[in-house]
């Protein structure tokens, strides 16, 4: 596992490189043929569900996904719990389903069936998790097969409405309603396939959208670029803008909140196991903080002792008076002896905020779901 964590690595720091250092180009070279195979699949699986020889199944509440084209950092979870909060603020019956990743239970499974919490982790992957803390009222399910978990929240939970986390590509079910997000600052994932880019579909899949959503829209100075890129292929598809804006940080100790005024001026050791540490690390400059020290492991890296030491020698070495790592990791740290960190240990978080397309979306939703009778 940690040859792969560290060849993943390197493979997307040759992503970004690929411009300036041969050795990147040279191995994103190699890949390419891999590339090619895999679009080859993924374009005859489409294919395939589009010309109805392989049928998606159909459950009897909406269902709307949340997705992407390209992997990692476009900010999913984020907009699922604020989708969510938005519905159940309405009245409705809110189930979200997780295929969850890197969880330790393999069979569909109910991290929270609206009232309370059903398991933790590592049962519970970090992401259902989280977004089950924060959403009370909200049940959440994982399970590699959405369908299948699907029928358990209706035989169990009774939801008037699913959201489906990463669902854009899991067309065995049909969704009502698919919205794509897209990372402002990388809107094609470099243009190419995996392995040797970001793209999970060929960009042409932004045809199958009913929204698009243009993430981290404050990141970049002209977001000229990523809607010519989205209305090459979605000329007509409705666009909105979102942001990520700090909330507030979280003692991981005791779970109390404070200010984000407590970073002014201090010296800090980020610790980041995410898709996009240089934006943490980004977001902690520009609330006051200094990073002394930036730990940084694979996106959803499952935390050990042996990396509480590593962290605890990076403080130690960069004189930190504080660690602030992100609420995703803070889930996996929880579950270790925190103890051996010998500074005060907080996560940072963020919320999504739609500042651009809310009233489409919010049309969208209404001619989905029927008011609440309440």
């Amino acid at each position: 596992m940690k040859g792969i964590e560290a060849l993943s690595a390197w493979t997307l720091h040759c992503m970004a490189e690929a411009s300036e250092q041969w050795t990147a180009h040279a191995w994103l070279t190699c890949l390419r043929p891999a590339s090619h195979v895999y679009g080859a699949v993924v374009s005859l699986r489409a294919a395939l569900f589009a010309s109805g020889l392989v049928r998606s199944r159909r459950l009897p509440v909406p269902v709307l996904s949340v997705g992407n084209l390209s992997v990692g950092g476009s900010g999913k979870t984020p907009f699922v719990e604020m989708l969510a909060a938005r519905l159940h603020e309405r009245g409705q019956r809110v189930v979200i389903i997780l295929r969850g990743y890197r969880g330790g239970s393999k069979k569909p499974t109910i991290v929270s069936d609206g009232k309370r919490l059903r398991c933790e982790p590592p049962v519970a992957a970090d992401e259902a998790y989280l977004l089950a803390r924060h959403l009370p009222g909200v049940a959440v399910l994982t399970g590699a097969d959405r369908y299948r978990v699907g029928e358990i929240a209706l035989e169990q939970v009774d939801p008037s409405v699913i959201i489906l986390d990463d669902g854009f590509q899991h067309l065995r079910l049909y969704r009502d309603l698919d919205i794509v997000l897209v990372d402002a600052v990388n809107p094609l994932g470099y243009g190419r396939l995996l392995p040797s880019g970001l793209l999970r579909e060929p960009p042409e899949a932004f045809g199958r959208a009913d929204i698009v959503v243009i993430t981290h829209a404050d990141a970049v100075h002209d977001l000229d670029a990523a809607i010519l890129a989205i209305r090459r292929y979605a000329p007509s598809t409705p666009i909105a803008l979102a942001v990520h804006r700090p909330v507030s940080l979280i003692d991981v100790r005791s779970g109390e909140r404070l200010g984000l005024e407590r970073l002014t001026g201090q010296r800090l050791s980020a610790v980041s196991g995410i898709a996009s540490p240089s934006r943490f690390e980004a977001t902690l400059i520009q609330l006051g903080g200094f990073v002394a020290a930036h730990r940084t492991f694979p996106d959803h890296h499952r935390y050990s002792p042996a990396d509480l030491e590593i962290i605890n020698e990076a403080v130690k070495n960069s004189g930190a008076s504080m660690v602030v790592t992100t609420e995703k990791d803070m889930v996996k740290l929880m579950c270790l002896d925190l103890a051996k960190v010998g500074a005060p240990l907080y996560a940072l978080s963020i919320s999504l905020e739609l500042v651009e397309g809310a009233e489409v979306l919010d049309a969208m939703l209404s001619r989905l779901v029927k008011p609440s009778a309440s």
